[in-house]
């Protein structure tokens, strides 16, 4: 073969070929409304407001907490989760440069070397002689059907993926950092509330003793008495196991050291009752939003992926064609470096062409493969597509019946309050028994306890929310792990070994 011939060859393998897959394209779309009326309080209604939540938008310091916006930010610059996903985006970006370095010619150069001593006439003298042999050498493989095209848009869908799931760590850390924060402060306030209503109950049971020793009470008001303290000693406890759950949980997130886990320094702003009035997710979501959360950004890559590798698959049942090239002379040794680049030297091409015709039907199998995965991969993205309006609709549903739970809970404390008062002055002026005045003071410490879970719940809603619609994912803190070069602990380790 010419050496016009090889490059003719190299020209149209490099920028022609036959396209055997499927077009690489985003699956249709869903017929969806072209925004959300979200609309969760009359003020916003009246407003008309057209904002909307969008990507860059860091949510979280809508709640007016700088404690959390801390806890975020310390998120983003040292949780491990994320941590990974920046690798897993790197290597997809290694991935893709190694594809597409398969497309190009891979050019090398051989050199041997050797050594010989031969004895001299029968003297004892040795003649040293070096050898160096040199050959370049070449291999071009002709993309004519598009199987190492297919295979580098494969790797380069990936690296996309790989952003969006990065994307995905980001929106669930801050939503997750958001929700333990606000679980754990109001768990503060729970324990708070328990706590207090412990031990004036213990100060009960210690007068009721009197009272009984002195034939005041009966046994059973005693025993009764001693059964509530029992039952909120062990509410305590429980908050005591939850609240420990909740900071070792915020403490994983910020990415602590384990030394942290024992000195328990965790942040701690005001109690979710004093903050200011929860935000208000903004009228006219737009649908285009949803679409462009990272897990429906993900699923939408990994269905490119599939197609891209199912052209591949396909092509990969064809003829292959390539090219090998050499030059040199490995049979003209010589002693000095500088003279392998000077002489007599030679060159050869070479053409070769694999025809596949029996291969008991892998390759087959393995379009077969590669169209199931296709398959899977649309399923997943439109599955993904629904799973993403379900939790919209089901946070929007339970942010305002939430917000309707507060109310009801706010008033109805203030309720048993006024019953516990009444209850205390009557048993004070002997009108009640005092079961009566322990049956309300249970029932207040019932109604104070879900009434601080339901200000978290309310708040996590919102958190919910935010979540569902996919914002704040592009935000980045101002010591953003995004922002650094990775750690590479190995590279410390060789110079040490070194």
């Amino acid at each position: 073969m010419t050496a016009s011939a090889l490059l003719a060859a190299l020209f149209v393998g490099s920028f022609f070929h036959i396209n055997l897959g499927p077009e690489v394209k985003a699956p249709d779309p869903y017929d969806i409304p072209p925004a959300y009326e979200v609309t969760l309080s009359d003020d916003v209604r009246t407003t008309g407001s057209t904002s909307s939540v969008t990507p860059d938008i860091a949510w979280w310091t809508s709640f007016n907490e700088p404690v959390l916006n801390k806890c975020i930010n310390e998120a983003f610059a040292r949780n491990r989760d994320l941590e990974a996903a920046l690798a897993r985006v790197r290597q997809a970006r290694a991935a893709f440069r190694e594809a597409r370095g398969n497309q190009r010619p891979n050019i090398g150069a051989e050199i041997d070397a050797t050594r010989t001593y031969t004895k001299v006439g029968t003297m004892d003298d040795l003649n040293e002689q070096n050898m160096l042999y040199g050959l370049g050498a070449a291999n071009y493989e002709a993309d004519l059907w598009g199987r190492l095209q297919k295979a580098t848009r494969a790797a380069k869908e990936s690296i996309l993926a790989a952003e969006s799931s990065k994307n995905s760590v980001r929106l669930a850390l801050a939503s997750q950092v958001a929700k333990t924060y606000f679980s754990l402060r109001a768990t503060d306030r729970q324990l708070l509330v328990a706590r207090e209503t412990l031990e004036t109950q213990k100060k009960t049971v210690t007068l009721n003793k009197i009272l009984y020793e002195n034939g005041k009470i009966s046994e059973l008001e005693l025993r009764r008495s001693e059964s509530l303290a029992a039952s909120s000693a062990v509410q305590v406890n429980n908050l005591e196991i939850a609240l420990g759950k909740y900071e070792n949980s915020l403490l994983v997130l910020m990415g602590r050291e384990p030394k942290d886990f024992v000195t328990r320094d965790i942040p701690r702003g005001v109690d979710l009752n004093e903050l200011p009035a929860p935000p208000h997710v903004p009228l006219g979501i737009p649908a285009e939003m949803l679409r462009n959360r990272p897990d429906v950004k993900t699923a939408e890559q990994n269905y490119k992926i599939a197609l891209a590798n199912l052209g591949s698959a396909r092509a990969g049942q064809y003829p292959t064609l390539s090219f090998d090239g050499l030059i040199g002379n490995p049979g003209r040794p010589v002693s000095d470096p500088s003279d392998l680049l000077t002489g007599a030297t030679g060159w050869s091409l070479a053409a070769q062409v694999f025809v596949p015709i029996f291969n008991a039907g892998k390759l087959t199998a393995r379009t077969a493969q590669a169209e199931a995965a296709a398959q899977q991969a649309w399923s997943a993205y439109y599955k993904t597509v629904q799973t993403a309006f379900e939790e919209t609709m089901n946070s929007i549903n339970t942010h305002a019946k939430t917000q309707q739970i507060l109310d009801i809970l706010e008033e109805q404390q203030k309720l048993q309050g006024r019953a516990y008062e009444l209850a205390n002055v009557r048993y004070r002026d002997g009108l009640t028994s005092q079961l009566d005045l322990l049956d309300a003071e249970r029932e207040l410490l019932s109604v104070r306890l879900q009434l601080e879970g339901t200000r978290s719940d309310s708040l996590n809603s919102i958190v919910d929310l935010y979540t569902a619609l996919g914002g704040g994912w592009s935000s980045r803190a101002p010591d953003d792990l995004e922002k650094r070069e990775l750690q590479k602990p190995w590279v410390n380790k060789e110079k040490f070994s070194e």
